[in-house]
């Protein structure tokens, strides 16, 4: 709802006029003015009171048309579709299972809003931590559309009697704009709640609670959001595991996020030519690999090269704008584009990657892990290798703390000698710990012991029973 632009009054006609021309005396004049001001004043605080009135009248409408449009969900598809004997994909199961919880918060809500009336925020505040639910919903809401969208093709039952619910006259619209209503609904009301704090004076008593209602729902939009964009991102990097050949290495993995991906040139060893390379930026790690022919996104359109962990990486511009160069230990890669923004995208996204996984491993007090550059043979050989072990976590830390007392250990590295690792090996098997700084201490005083016991007590036991026996001749 938008405010319509205010029309000057009479009173304001009036007293620009009398300011323009002097017909008044200045006593006349001061009163004159006085009082249209105080009529002015009137006139705004009256127009400001009816705007504020059907900001909150528009509140409750749209909330009961609202609840309206969802009783027509979960009555004419919901229940019919789910009662039926047919085959219902789970996607739009799901999306429909979860109108009913919706519902019975929009319901909560509406009965706050009767029962404060005019003090609409309070309201929202009651029942604003609850709109996060929305966020089930909005996580379920791409898939469902994506398998309602199919449904003509693979189930003409199931869209056939879609159809027929559609066209009923108490429905009078398709299912998909029925279902889209709870992803604009949140935002709506922030909208809703800032034309409202428009038209309310600070002074206000209900400004503060508005302003409190306002913080709460953007709080809840921004939890929604984010969780869909972290679904969009695991998304895609399901479709990434898709496309590589083999299905090697292992990119899924919890917290892992997907940062950008596209085709940069790279420069051979020799630096003689160059040839396209598909780039893949994540959060721990850097891939890139050969395009097969296969249209991108088809299984088996990518060949992975090479895996660069980025807490060994560097990033740095070379002679232009649209050279730059990555480096990881022994690893040196120049890469470029023909466009110079589309090479600073990624030295920018490239730093701070960087510089975000060496904030988090310090924040963690973790010491840098012993991973290398993994080239195809290794990927091979190991694929899991892009998966962190909690048992491998562990063991690291307790590296970092028995660091000081020994010499550091010499952990097995990735390498394709059958004799080292083995591809059919078990990965439940777990290499054999080496002391700690403890049981090096312990293991020390026990030989001490063994040496006391083995050679100085027969000493010691031969020397008493010498004295004794010169005791005894004396």
């Amino acid at each position: 709802m938008t405010t319509a632009p205010s029309t000057p009054t009479l009173s304001l006609e009036l007293k620009a006029l009398i300011m323009q021309r002097n017909v008044l005396t200045s006593r006349s004049k001061s009163r004159v003015l006085k009082s249209l001001d105080q009529q002015i004043n009137e006139d705004q605080a009256s127009r400001q009171a009816e705007l504020k009135a059907k900001a909150i009248e528009e509140i409750f409408s749209s909330e009961a048309s609202y609840l309206n449009t969802l009783e027509i969900a979960m009555k004419f598809f919901k229940t019919p579709v789910l009662e039926s004997n047919l085959k219902i994909p789970d996607g739009l199961k799901t999306l429909l299972d979860n109108l009913e919880s919706l519902y019975n918060v929009n319901g909560e809500l509406l009965n706050e809003l009767k029962k404060h009336g005019e003090d609409v925020a309070k309201a929202f505040i009651t029942v604003a931590p609850f709109f996060k639910l929305y966020s089930v919903y909005a996580y379920d809401y791409r898939q469902g559309i994506a398998v309602l969208q199919d449904i003509p093709k693979t189930n003409c039952k199931l869209d056939a009697l879609i159809k027929r619910q559609e066209s009923r006259p108490e429905v009078g619209m398709k299912l998909g704009s029925l279902l889209i209503a709870p992803i604009q609904r949140v935002p709506r009301y922030r909208l809703l709640l800032k034309e409202l704090i428009s038209h309310t004076p600070p002074c206000s008593p209900q400004y503060d609670n508005i302003l409190e209602a306002i913080r709460l729902i953007e709080t809840a939009t921004e939890h929604i959001n984010s969780l869909v964009c972290e679904q969009e991102n695991m998304q895609r990097i399901i479709e990434l595991q898709k496309s590589l050949c083999g299905g090697r290495p292992t990119l899924v993995h919890p917290g892992r996020k997907l940062i950008k991906e596209g085709v940069l040139m790279k420069v051979s060893k020799k630096g003689k030519k160059a040839q396209p390379r598909y780039f893949v930026l994540m959060s721990d790690v850097l891939m890139y690999c050969k395009m097969t022919g296969v249209p991108l996104g088809e299984p088996n359109s990518l060949r992975c090269s090479c895996v660069v962990p980025l807490r060994k990486c560097a990033v740095k511009h070379v002679l232009t704008d649209k050279v730059f160069n990555v480096t990881c230990l022994s690893l040196s890669l120049v890469l470029f584009s023909d466009e110079p923004y589309i090479s600073d995208s990624w030295v920018t996204a490239l730093n701070q990657t960087i510089d975000q996984e060496e904030q988090g491993r310090m924040t963690l007090h973790r010491r840098g892990s012993s991973r290398q550059p993994l080239r195809k043979k290794d990927l091979n050989v190991l694929t899991e290798t892009l998966t962190p072990r909690k048992r491998k976590q562990q063991q690291e830390d307790i590296d970092d703390i028995c660091l000081p007392f020994h010499s550091p250990w010499k952990r097995n590295k990735v390498t394709s000698h059958p004799t080292i690792i083995q591809p059919t090996s078990s990965l439940t098997e777990v290499p054999s710990k080496r002391p700690g700084y403890l049981s090096s201490i312990k293991k020390a005083i026990s030989n001490f012991g063994q040496t006391i016991h083995k050679y100085w007590i027969p000493i010691y036991t031969g020397r008493e029973s010498q004295n004794e026996r010169r005791i005894t001749h004396n």
